[in-house]
């Protein structure tokens, strides 16, 4: 629903909070509020130039390492890529099944 107010339109959305609706920052965005705070300006001035949060700046400069490269979440996987590609391939010409497979491959997990 548009909104028209005086001389201004707008989306009604675009009042509300955008909590947790935030993308992910890009490298070069990280890279701005990095050299920006080499530069010695405060977060507040950082986040006002970069339009993000002064907590999503401090972040970013407090971790710069963390926030590059996220970890892998999850528990380690059971079976490597060979592995897995000698699996499909053995399931895929439809002469095993997968309990063969398992036993063929001498698998501990099902």
């Amino acid at each position: 629903m548009w909104v028209r107010l005086a001389i201004f339109t707008f989306h009604w959305r675009a009042l509300l909070p955008s909590m947790g609706a935030a993308r992910e920052l890009s490298p070069e965005e990280k890279t701005t509020i990095l050299t920006l705070a080499k530069a010695g300006l405060s977060l507040r001035v950082i986040a006002e130039a970069t339009n993000r949060s002064r907590s999503t700046c401090q972040r970013v400069v407090q971790l710069p390492a963390k926030s590059k490269c996220p970890s892998r979440r999850g528990s380690p996987k059971k079976i490597d890529e060979k592995l897995q590609r000698r699996i499909i391939r053995s399931v895929s010409t439809g002469k095993m099944s997968a309990a063969k497979v398992k036993d063929k491959l001498q698998l501990t997990c099902s």
